[in-house]
This record gives structure tokens, C-alpha cells and sequence, in this order.
């Protein structure tokens, strides 16, 4: 079972349309509201995977580089001619996660925990899975 179905906490818009039925009389409910990405999955929202999968890719990225500095631009599928440049990979990874609170698809809290989850995976990707390779020495090809 996937953590999302272990905890299964709501999206945003399930929150917002529902807030009624918290047993809170200081929230109202907006049954009409949608999300800026209009569709959001249909699973639970924690944790968040863009944050996991950005955070994750990043931090395997950083180590493999061995830097964090790296000058790049992207592009969006979602929003044509939209070009996004960076001068570092952490900040892509954490703009495409603090995106989905942006887009109504997540809570804070989804994500930070995607971020801590996805930098955990990373490590122990990078700690198991992959080494460094180290160019042969002239010295050695004379042996």
C-alpha cells in the first residue's frame, strides 16, 4: 500500500467545497471553488509526489554533480511559451514543488514531507546504487 492510501488526507478542493462538514463553525464551505489545474488526482493528497520526485531528482543530480549550481531553462506543456530559467537545481526542484500549492492541488504539508521522503530516497539511492567512477590515471594504462 502507497502512503497516500495509509493516510489518505483530502486535497485542497475536497477541502475547501467540504469545509462545512468539519465541525468547525469558523470555516465556510465554497462548493463552486476549483483548483487552478482544474483536474487533481484522484488519490490522496499525502504525500505530495511532484515534491517527492523534484526533491529526490535534485538531490541525486547535486551529489552526482557534486554541485548545485547549474544555469538551465524549461519549459511548460501546461503553459506554452512560459520559460523558466535557473541557476540552480534545489531551486527548480522546490519551485516545481511549491508549485502545486499554487495550483490548488496541495497543502504544505504534503509537500514538505514529499521533499523530506523524496531526499531520503535520494540518499539512499546515491549511498547503494551508485558510485564514482574515476578516470584511469595515465600511470595506470602504462602498467
Amino acid at each position: 500500500m502507497t502512503p497516500k492510501y495509509t493516510y489518505t488526507f483530502w486535497r485542497p478542493v475536497t477541502a475547501i467545497r467540504a469545509a462545512d462538514t468539519d465541525n468547525n463553525p469558523e470555516t465556510l464551505a465554497d462548493p463552486k471553488w476549483l483548483p487552478e489545474v482544474i483536474n487533481t488526482a484522484p488519490d490522496p493528497s499525502y504525500p505530495g509526489a511532484h515534491a517527492v520526485i523534484s526533491a529526490g531528482g535534485a538531490a541525486v543530480l547535486i551529489s552526482v554533480l557534486d554541485k548545485d549550481e547549474f544555469d538551465f531553462n524549461v519549459t511548460s506543456e501546461v503553459m506554452p511559451g512560459v520559460e523558466r530559467s535557473f541557476e540552480r537545481l534545489s531551486a527548480a526542484a522546490e519551485e516545481a514543488t511549491v508549485s502545486r500549492i499554487f495550483a490548488g492541488a496541495h497543502f504544505r504539508f504534503d509537500l514538505t514531507t514529499g521533499q523530506r521522503l523524496g531526499r531520503d530516497v535520494a540518499d539512499f539511492v546515491v549511498d547503494n546504487f551508485l558510485t564514482r567512477r574515476h578516470r584511469r590515471d595515465q600511470r595506470d594504462d602504462d602498467k
